[in-house]
């Protein structure tokens, strides 16, 4: 499952990634709503690779439970450190906006969430089972 969540996040964060690049400029903002300063770019960059890893790669589900639950927490934090410095100390050139803000904590929110919830398969031999469907006796 983990697998699965790591694999959708980092499409849509790369998605966002490649966007941004072709729509950067001073004052821009993607569908009139999100920040797309290079600095944002490059970070969802990295952090879709590292999912598209996980995801798709050889990595156990473990792995990609960790990962998700990470790319959550730097998420919030992003969102968070919005209201103590919106150019987040100087690093963007735009400030966020309030759709960012609540994209980042929602996006942000929900990885952890999901990352801390169990992974089921129907498999009990699967090496990523951690819940076995067998009746006991």
């Amino acid at each position: 499952m983990h697998k699965l969540i790591a694999k959708i996040l980092g499409i849509v964060i790369a998605l966002l990634a490649v966007v941004g690049f072709f729509i950067e400029g001073e004052g821009e903002l993607l569908f009139d709503l999100m920040n797309v300063d290079l600095a944002m770019d490059i970070t969802r960059t990295v952090l879709a690779i590292v999912l598209l890893y996980v995801g798709f790669g050889p990595p156990r589900n473990e792995v990609a439970r960790g990962t998700v639950g990470v790319v959550g927490g730097i998420y919030v934090v992003m969102a968070v450190v919005t209201f103590i410095d919106p150019m987040h100390f100087g690093i963007l050139n735009n400030e966020f906006t309030g759709f960012d803000i609540g994209f980042h904590l929602v996006v942000g929110a929900a990885a952890i969430i999901l990352a801390f919830l169990p992974s089921r398969t129907l498999d009990p031999d699967h090496p990523d089972a951690t819940v076995d469907p067998r009746p006991r006796r």
